[in-house]
């Protein structure tokens, strides 16, 4: 499993509680097969559109395509996806909207 070792424990964390019912998406090949069916996006250069953490941005962040067979989406659920972990402050400080409760 890639990853560092708090993401590595987060992902076995939450694995028990993905698998079957509505969510299932570990039906799909286990998380090498979620990292397959939704890669990472790449820039003009070829490279992963990533940013990996570092101590001095406490945050990494990285851009999944989440449908490949469009590539100029018109609806919501073809787009691509940024996702960010990372201290608090560093992550909310990038928001413009907070979801609360559903």
């Amino acid at each position: 499993m890639a990853g560092d070792a708090s993401e590595t424990g987060l992902i076995k964390f939450v694995q028990p509680l993905l698998l079957g019912g509505e969510t299932g998406c570990f039906d799909e090949g286990g998380l090498d097969g979620i990292r397959e069916k939704y890669p990472m996006m790449k820039g003009v250069d070829g490279v992963d559109a990533i940013i990996p953490f570092s101590s001095d941005i406490k945050f990494n962040l990285l851009i999944r395509d989440m449908n490949t067979n469009v590539k100029r989406a018109t609806k919501e659920e073809d787009n691509s996806c940024v996702f960010m972990k990372g201290a608090p402050e560093r992550v909310l400080s990038r928001c413009n909207t907070v979801l609360v409760d559903g």
